[in-house]
């Protein structure tokens, strides 16, 4: 369920990026989290998680809330909403819930109950474009 034809390059960029915030394997986390960074979850939330560079949720992850970012890698679980441009689910990963993303990624394993909206974001209108209206 790929809208592009070369392998998703998400992976490496978030996992290549330095990580801001980790949730660790011992933590539950109650509230919402918003941000501009990347986060790493490898515990337990329940919230909605909102961050602009990338989410993480680590193989032994519990998320139970929406996200929201521009890429989210899941190795974990997930019960809520996902909205982003690029989402891998690997194949260890779960995502009960609704997905709006551009590009959908989902390795064999890789398990996904709900409903799929892929829309790509409209490319920028250029300067000849505005001129004709």
């Amino acid at each position: 369920m790929r809208n592009s034809k070369s392998k998703s390059k998400s992976d490496h960029s978030i996992e290549s990026q330095p990580i801001d915030t980790v949730i660790g394997t011992d933590i539950l986390f109650k509230g919402d989290i918003r941000g501009e960074s990347i986060i790493r979850v490898d515990g337990t939330v329940e919230g909605n998680l909102s961050l602009s560079k990338g989410i993480v949720v680590g193989e032994k992850a519990k998320v139970t809330g929406n996200l929201k970012s521009d890429r989210i890698i899941i190795y974990g679980s997930i019960s809520g909403d996902i909205e982003c441009k690029e989402l891998n689910i690997k194949s260890s990963g779960t995502v009960n819930g609704n997905i709006q993303a551009d590009n959908v990624e989902i390795e064999m394993g890789g398990k996904y109950n709900g409903n799929l909206s892929m829309q790509p974001s409209p490319p920028p209108s250029s300067a000849k474009d505005k001129e004709n209206r």
